[in-house]
C-alpha cells in the first residue's frame, strides 16, 4: 500500500518530503549548540527514512497483526473482549484459532494482549487521521477499519521503536564512545530484522518489545537502589511479559537484587516491585474473560513447545528465517559479546546467560521459523544484548584501523582483486560477450554464483560445510533442504517427495536428470548408483512406512533393490517393469532430522540405470 492519508495529511511524495525537510531543518537549527548534534541529527534522518518506507512501502495489516488489531479495536470501540465482529470484518472468523470457547461462548484469542492494549490510544488518535482524510475529500468512515486508522497504529509502533533506539543509544554510552553507540544503534535498527518491523510491517509487537526491554536493561544495568527503581522495573517487566510472554525471562536478572532486599526485609522495595508487576493484569483478566481461567498454559497446545528436542542449528543458520543467515550483522554481535563479557563481568555474564536461555526457548518452539517472518523476529528482546556485542566489535574494528591502516588498505585492494578474478571467470566461461556490449547485472549474478558454488552462503557456515562434507553434496543444498519437513503441524510436505522439477532440495548422489516415464506425463529420475540417495527431512523420530513408486528402466534387467536409511539396511524389494509401489516399514530409531534414504542395486549394474523413481510417499505408523 502506498500513499493515502495519515496524521500529517495526504502522503503524496512531494508533500511528504516537504514536511520531512522542514522537520530535519528544525532539528538542525535546534541542535546547533548540542554536544551530541551529530547523533541527534542522524537519528532524525533515520526516523525520516523509516517513515518514508512506512508511508510508501509498508504493509498495513496482515498475518498476526490481524489478530492483534482485532483485540485492540474491540477495546477501543466496544470496550470488551468479544471479538466476533472484528473477526468477521477482518476475514479471520473462519480461521483456526477463532473458534468459540465452550465455557464463555466468546471467540478464542491466543495471542498476548500487551501490544493491542498499547495500541488503543493510537486507534483513538486515528479518528483525527480519518477527519483529515475526509477534510481532503477522501471519504472515510469512523469505524477503525480504514487506512488512516491502520496507518496511525503503524506510525505509533514506528515512533515507539525509534524511541527504543534512543534508549539503546543511552544504554550503550555507559561503556562506549558516542560514535560507537551511534553506529551500533543504527546497525541494530537498520541492519537487522527490526528495521522490517519498524517500517514495512509495523502493525506487530516487535518494536514495542524492543523498546521495553531496552528501557528495562538500561535501568537494570544502573543497579536498582530506590523504591522508584524497583517499581519502574516491575512495571516495565510486567508489561513486557504482557507483550511477549518469553520476556518474563528477563526477570531472572533481578533475582540477586530481590533476594538481597528480602534478606534486608526491605518490604517497601519488594512491594513496589510487586505493584509494578500488576502490569500483568491485562493478560490474566483477558484470559479469565475469554477462557474463564486466569491461566491457560501454552495456548497452542503442549506439543507447540519441544523442550526436549529443540531446533537449535535451524533457528540460527537455516535459510528459513535463521537468525544469522538473515541478519549476518548479529553474528558479528555474538562474537563481540564474548569480548564484552570479559570487559564487564557483572553485566556481561547474566546478559549472556539470558541470551542463551532465550535462544533455547525460541529454538524449542514448533514453528521455530515464526511463520511468515522477516528473519528471526522472536529474537526482538535480545537485540539490546546483542548491541553490546556489536558495539564491542565496532570499537575493536575502529581501533584496528588506527593501529593497522595498511591491513585495511590491503583488504580493500583484495576486494577489487577478487572482483576482477570473478569477471575473468565470467569471460572464460562465455557468460559475457567476447566482443560486444554486456549486462553488468548478468556478470555480477554469474560471479555471485561462482562464489556460492565455491564456499556456499557465508552466514550458513559452519552448518552448510558440515552438511557438504558429510554427504558429499553442494554447500548450497543445505539452504534449500533444512527447514522442510514431511509432517509438521505448522506446514509440511504432506508426506510426499515428488521426483521431478521441484526435487533439487532432496536429491542426493547417484541420479540421472529428470525425464518423462515412457510416453506418460510422469517425471522420473533414474537411479544410476552405486548408491542413489534421497534426503528426507523430518521434525521428529517416528515409525514410518516408505512407499516407493518406481519401475525397472527401459532396457534394464530387473534385480533386487536394497533400501538403506542413514547407513543401515531397513529393507528391500524387487521392482517390476510397470510403475508400482513398494512399501518398506521403518522404526522410529532409524530416523533423525536430516535423513539419507539410499537405493542400492543387489547386483553390479556397472553404472547403468537400475531403477526409475517417480515419488516417495511416507505414512505414519500408529504406535
Amino acid at each position: 500500500m502506498t500513499g493515502g492519508v495519515s496524521l500529517i495529511g495526504p502522503t503524496n511524495a512531494s508533500g511528504f518530503w516537504l514536511r520531512c525537510g522542514l522537520l530535519v531543518g528544525l532539528v538542525v537549527v535546534t541542535t546547533a549548540r548540542s554536544k551530541r548534534r551529530t547523533a541527534l541529527r542522524s537519528y532524525v534522518v533515520a526516523f525520516v527514512f523509516l517513515l518514508a518506507l512506512l508511508h510508501f512501502r509498508g504493509y498495513r495489516l496482515r498475518g498476526d497483526g490481524l489478530w492483534y488489531y482485532s483485540f485492540a479495536h474491540s477495546l477501543a470501540f466496544d470496550l470488551d473482549v468479544d471479538l466476533s465482529n472484528q473477526y468477521v470484518r477482518l476475514g479471520i472468523d473462519g480461521a483456526s484459532g477463532s473458534q468459540r470457547v465452550r465455557e464463555t461462548g466468546l471467540p478464542r484469542y491466543t495471542f498476548p494482549v500487551g501490544g493491542p492494549v498499547s495500541w488503543v490510544p493510537w486507534i483513538w488518535l486515528g479518528h483525527g487521521a480519518a477527519f483529515i482524510a475526509n477534510l481532503h475529500g477522501v471519504s472515510t468512515v469512523y469505524d477503525g477499519f480504514s487506512d488512516p486508522y491502520f496507518h496511525t497504529v503503524a506510525f505509533g509502533n514506528l515512533l515507539i521503536g525509534w524511541l527504543g533506539l534512543l534508549v539503546l543509544d543511552r544504554f550503550l554510552r555507559r561503556w562506549f564512545d558516542d560514535h560507537v553507540a551511534l553506529l551500533t544503534t543504527l546497525g541494530i535498527g537498520l541492519g537487522s530484522f527490526l528495521g522490517w518491523y519498524l517500517a514495512y510491517h509495523a502493525i506487530y509487537t516487535h518494536a514495542l518489545t524492543f523498546c521495553l526491554i531496552a528501557v528495562f536493561l538500561e535501568r537494570w544495568s544502573a543497579g536498582p537502589e530506590t523504591v522508584k527503581d524497583y517499581a519502574v522495573l516491575g512495571l516495565v517487566l510486567g508489561f513486557a511479559t504482557c507483550v511477549r510472554w518469553q520476556n518474563g525471562v528477563f526477570g531472572l536478572l533481578l533475582a540477586p537484587a530481590l533476594i538481597s532486599r528480602l534478606r534486608e526485609r526491605n518490604w517497601t522495595a519488594l512491594g513496589a516491585f510487586a505493584l509494578g508487576l500488576s502490569a500483568l493484569l491485562p493478560q490474566l483478566l483477558s484470559w479469565k474473560q475469554i477462557f474463564d481461567r486466569f491461566y491457560i498454559g501454552v495456548p497452542l497446545g503442549a506439543d507447540y513447545m519441544r523442550w526436549g528436542d529443540p531446533f537449535l542449528t535451524e533457528t540460527l543458520f537455516s535459510s528459513r528465517h535463521g537468525l544469522f543467515s538473515w541478519s549476518p550483522l548479529l553474528l558479528i554481535a555474538v562474537i563481540g559479546l564474548a569480548g564484552f563479557v570479559r570487559r564487564d563481568l557483572r553485566v556481561g555474564v547474566p546478559l549472556a546467560a539470558i541470551l542463551l536461555v532465550l535462544t533455547y526457548v525460541n529454538s524449542s518452539v514448533a514453528d521455530w521459523w515464526a511463520g511468515g517472518s522477516f528473519g528471526a523476529r522472536r529474537f526482538d528482546s535480545v537485540l539490546p544484548i546483542l548491541a553490546l556485542g556489536l558495539a564491542t566489535s565496532i570499537a575493536y574494528g575502529i581501533d584496528l584501523v588506527r593501529r593497522r591502516p595498511t591491513a585495511v588498505i590491503a583488504v580493500t585492494l583484495l576486494l577489487f582483486l577478487t572482483g576482477n578474478a570473478l569477471l575473468m571467470e565470467q569471460y572464460r566461461k562465455g557468460r559475457i560477450p567476447v566482443d560486444d556490449t554486456m549486462s553488468w547485472e548478468a556478470a555480477a549474478a554469474g560471479g555471485l554464483q561462482d562464489v556460492f558454488d565455491a564456499v556456499g552462503y557465508p552466514f550458513s557456515f559452519p552448518m552448510n560445510w558440515m552438511f557438504a562434507r558429510r554427504y558429499d553434496r553442494p554447500r548450497t543444498q543445505y539452504d534449500l533442504l533444512v527447514g522442510k519437513y514431511l509432517f509438521h503441524r505448522m506446514g509440511n510436505l504432506e508426506g510426499l517427495i515428488d521426483i521431478g522439477r521441484s526435487d533439487p532440495p532432496f536429491i542426493g548422489n547417484g541420479w540421472s536428470g529428470v525425464h518423462a516415464w515412457r510416453d506418460e506425463p510422469v517425471d522420473v529420475r533414474d537411479a544410476v548408483g552405486p548408491r542413489s540417495g534421497i534426503f528426507v527431512p523430518t521434525d521428529r523420530a517416528e515409525s514410518l512406512r516408505v512407499h516407493i513408486e518406481c519401475a525397472v528402466p527401459e532396457g534394464a534387467e530387473a534385480g533386487p533393490i536394497e533400501v538403506w536409511l542413514n547407513g543401515s539396511r531397513v529393507g528391500g524389494f524387487f521392482p517390476t517393469e510397470e510403475m508400482a509401489t513398494h512399501i518398506v516399514p521403518t522404526s522410529a530409531a532409524s530416523w533423525r532430522r536430516i535423513n539419507l534414504l539410499e537405493l542400492i542395486p543387489g547386483t553390479d549394474t556397472e553404472g547403468a540405470p537400475f531403477l526409475s523413481v517417480d515419488a516417495l510417499r511416507f505414512e505414519r505408523i500408529a504406535p
